[in-house]
């Protein structure tokens, strides 16, 4: 019983020391600060990586797709289920890249009703 006294004294007086101040509080981050030119850029930037990554997934996707009908065409049983797999896997990452902004706001919504 003298472990479990010791870490219940040992909890008790942590929770009792009073928690620092966050220095971060209120604090939001925000690209306004450094002009509206570098803002624009930053958002033009973003947009054309996340529209070439939603060509290029979309691409790998129709591939996917074409793989899997020539191998159900030819009957090869392990390319279909190979190019079944990497199509499932594309549209996946297509879906998450076309939702990528509701992804990271609710990322962003949860944390910040966390208080982080």
């Amino acid at each position: 019983m003298t472990m479990f006294s010791t870490i219940a004294s040992e909890i008790i007086i942590r929770s009792a020391v009073p928690a620092a101040e966050n220095p971060l509080d209120g604090v939001a981050p925000r690209l306004d600060v450094f002009g509206v030119e570098f803002e624009g850029a930053v958002q033009l930037i973003l947009a054309g990586i996340w529209a070439l990554a939603l060509v290029l997934v979309a691409a790998k996707f129709l591939w996917n797709l074409a793989k899997w009908g020539f191998a159900r065409d030819r009957g090869h049983s392990d390319d279909i289920e190979e190019g079944a797999s990497a199509a499932k896997k594309s549209g996946i990452a297509f879906g998450a890249l076309a939702g990528a902004s509701v992804i990271l706001g609710g990322i962003l919504t949860l944390t910040s009703a966390a208080g982080a």
